[in-house]
């Protein structure tokens, strides 16, 4: 190789910058699963008819008299079902979330291209089991010669540092 030549192929994205961008991300995804909490909660409760909330409203001690609308065990695949798809509509169509996009990182394929709505599924799945294992695939970043978390390596995609 020449002094000429440069080497083309994009640095991976540090763990720090990959953190932050998920800081980022976790702020708005909180947000938007509040409002579906919310819309979710409005929904649920026109359709059970459960207003009973507001007539144990006492005005002497309002916190202590609210009781909590039961919301049942369908609000949980509709939160897994919004945080799967913030990432997967991000990551499939631009290869950022906003997060990512601010920290000036990409998840590319192995080969560069554009990852797909399995590559994403994949992703979402072995980063929370890595997550879960109190963030193993992601402090295997630390080693010197990795360059892929446990989820890039089993989606067969890599997240790579953008020039500034």
């Amino acid at each position: 190789m020449s002094c000429d030549e440069k080497n083309t192929d994009p640095i991976s994205a540090p763990l720090g910058r990959r953190l932050m961008a998920m800081l980022y991300d976790a702020f708005l995804l909180m947000a938007i699963l509040m409002c579906t909490s919310a819309v979710y909660t409005v929904i649920a409760v026109n359709l059970t008819g459960d207003f009973t909330q507001s007539t144990a409203i006492n005005t002497d001690d309002v916190l202590h008299d609210l009781k909590p609308t039961e919301l049942g065990w369908p609000i949980f695949p509709v939160l897994g079902s919004v945080y799967c798809g913030f990432f997967i509509y991000f990551w499939h169509n631009t290869g950022q979330t906003l997060g990512m996009l601010v920290w000036k990182i990409k998840i590319v394929t192995n080969n560069h291209g554009a990852i797909s709505i399995s590559q994403c599924l994949i992703r979402i799945i072995i980063a929370f089991f890595s997550f879960a294992l109190l963030g193993a695939g992601y402090l295997i970043l630390l080693r010197k010669n990795t360059q892929q978390s446990w989820h890039d390596r089993a989606s067969k995609t890599k997240v790579i540092r953008l020039s500034d």
